[in-house]
């Protein structure tokens, strides 16, 4: 085969593989980012930790709307708020790692061991 065809190929698998690496670490983040309180389940965004936020400090309690459109009753807001900030925060730093490593990688068989 051409030696410029075989260039085209080996450049062509790392970006499919390169994609396909950055997919697999969003879904992974995806699936982290779901936190589970009160028989409800919320996708932690910043929304919804800036929204908790504003309400947190409020006299009464909370009520939420979860990822199905149930309507939940937060009675601690301020520790709701920590753990969904926790989660995140630790959520997005080692989505920020993976990221990292997989840019850094040069050859296929080096991204798909990360």
């Amino acid at each position: 085969m051409d030696e410029r065809i075989e260039k085209a190929f080996e450049v062509a698998n790392y970006m499919a593989t390169l994609s396909n690496q950055r997919r697999l670490a969003a879904e992974e983040f995806n699936q982290k980012i779901v936190y589970y309180i009160n028989g409800a389940t919320f996708k932690i965004t910043p929304e919804l930790i800036g929204f908790v936020s504003v309400m947190a400090d409020r006299p009464f309690d909370l009520i939420l709307l979860d990822s199905n459109n149930f309507p939940v009753k937060i009675e601690n807001p301020k520790k709701f708020l920590a753990d969904i900030i926790a989660v995140y925060d630790t959520t997005s730093k080692d989505y920020l790692a993976k990221i990292t490593a997989i840019k850094s990688k040069r050859k296929i068989a080096d991204m798909v061991d990360l």
